[in-house]
């Protein structure tokens, strides 16, 4: 009997991929996207009857415990994992509504899920998703509906990998440098997110592709690709359509890319050449700012009206930073408004592909910049993945510039002046932190830009000095110097000045 049960499993396991496989619809690339981006994304509030602690759910056999990130209110970002779950969007939130528990990373028993007791996807539920399926297929039966690549470096956006009778990721990006960008339901945060992977970490998985996904050649295929330093970029050659959307040209080479957000977005909010004429931007020649470039006719514009307010723009730079040492990032900008509310405008910089933008470069305050004026900032990031954030969020008059962009090792040639070192001396040194005093030579400029860095390339403090005669005076603020031993680089004129610091 236990044979024949066996068999039978195995047969209707077998009919329904079959069936599957025939009432499928042939799905793009984007729209694997489409469906799986949302899941990471998710907005949703709970309920205290939505958080769980081991709580019985005697119809499935087992215990429920909502994940711990899931808090009360409407704060939760994300598709909760649950084991054997198969939500979507929409039953999720309306199974909220009926008090089941937000998730579930109670793991003991498969099938406290299936809606009864608490809601959310696995690995495979997700993934079936994305792929459009009415029907969830597990680990197991993914191979059944899929074909193998011969090497993980094959695969395309909306492929997966897949470990049968374990795990599951969905491919988002394939970085044509070894490491891959995945969307994953796992216990690694108990939700849908993204994650980084590099192919070592990806060797005991099968890279597949689903049998009906569109294979014309006519989708384009998002790609991601990374420049290597030094980069420049005064945005002059006509603008590119990204390879992840078909949409208008928002590229200014295959290195970036470009997105809306906020409250309300819309077609206003994208970037493009100063000179673009395109049905995305209503009245494209109001808020122009002149001159149009600080180097050479062109520069790359935020175009900021028609309201409301609260729209975000952002501008994206994916870089590899992977050399040692530390980095200069270098442009131009343009703001001529003097009253602009709300107004943002910040320099980010991811290390993880764009995942996360953690670190703030720069942050310009001021709401008028009416000439063009140079910004610079250096980071030591190391990482291959990078990406370099210009985001605005702006509803006012005039629209924002930036050109002439740079990203350059910073070339640090020693710890002696390029410049008349002889004549050029810093006292005391050894230094207490609070005081510096400098000799140089003549440099025909009254005035000195002073960067401090730490020896590992990072900027500690900046500044402008007086040079009287062919002395000046440098002051710190208590403790903003600690004990160690820092870089001196002074720019007077077309003079630079370089030399080591020791602070006891």
């Amino acid at each position: 009997m236990k044979l024949i049960s066996n068999r039978l499993v195995l047969f209707c396991s077998l009919l329904l991929a079959f069936t599957a496989s025939l009432s499928a619809q042939t799905i793009t690339r984007t729209q694997i996207h489409n469906n799986a981006r949302p899941f990471t994304t998710y907005h949703f509030t709970a309920s205290s009857s939505n958080i769980q602690p081991a709580t019985s759910c005697p119809s499935a056999g087992g215990n429920v415990t909502t994940p711990s990130w899931v808090t009360v209110g409407s704060s939760n970002v994300g598709m909760a994992y649950c084991w054997g779950g198969f939500s979507s969007l929409t039953s999720f939130t309306s199974g909220l509504s009926n008090g089941k528990s937000a998730g579930d990373n109670d793991c003991s028993t498969n099938g406290d899920c299936c809606e009864t007791c608490a809601l959310g996807v696995d690995c495979s539920g997700f993934v079936s998703h994305a792929w459009g399926l009415t029907t969830k297929y597990s680990t197991t039966t993914i191979p059944n509906i899929s074909t193998a690549y011969n090497s993980a470096s094959q695969v395309k956006q909306g492929d997966c990998f897949n470990l049968s009778g374990s795990h599951v990721r969905l491919v988002d990006t394939n970085y044509v440098n070894g490491s891959f960008l995945l969307m994953e339901s796992s216990a690694v945060d108990w939700k849908v997110s993204y994650r980084t992977y590099s192919a070592s970490q990806l060797t005991s998985y099968t890279p597949r592709w689903y049998v009906h996904v569109d294979t014309s050649g006519n989708t384009p295929i998002c790609n991601r690709y990374y420049a290597t330093l030094p980069y420049s970029n005064s945005f002059e050659p006509a603008w590119e359509t990204d390879s992840c959307n078909s949409g208008p040209q928002r590229s200014p080479d295959k290195y970036w890319k470009g997105y809306t957000g906020g409250t309300s977005p819309d077609g206003d909010d994208n970037w493009h050449r100063d000179d673009y004429t395109g049905g995305e931007w209503t009245s494209p020649t109001s808020g122009q700012y002149t001159p149009a470039a600080s180097n050479g006719s062109y520069s790359a514009r935020f175009h900021n009206a028609p309201p409301p307010a609260g729209s975000i723009g952002a501008l994206d730079l994916y870089l590899d930073l992977s050399g040692a040492g530390s980095k200069t990032i270098k442009f131009d900008y343009i703001h001529n408004e003097a009253s602009p509310a709300p107004f943002a405008f910040n320099v980010e910089l991811s290390t993880d592909g764009g995942i996360n933008f953690s670190n703030a470069l720069l942050t310009i305050t001021s709401a008028q910049v009416s000439t063009w004026t140079t910004q610079t900032v250096n980071t030591t990031a190391t990482s291959s993945t990078c990406v370099l954030r210009f985001v605005v969020s702006d509803k006012g008059n005039q629209d924002v510039g930036i050109d002439n962009l740079s990203v350059t090792p910073t070339v640090v040639t020693g710890i002696n002046s390029p410049d008349a070192p002889d004549l050029f001396s810093l006292y005391p040194n050894p230094t207490d932190g609070t005081i510096l005093n400098g000799t140089l030579p003549e440099t025909g400029c009254p005035t000195m830009d002073i960067h401090i860095y730490s020896i590992l390339g990072s900027e500690v403090t900046s500044s402008q000095v007086n040079i009287s005669g062919n002395s000046f005076f440098l002051h710190f603020t208590n403790g903003e110097l600690a004990s160690g031993v820092y870089l001196f680089v002074g720019t007077s004129g077309n003079k630079k000045f370089i030399k080591k610091i020791v602070v006891n």
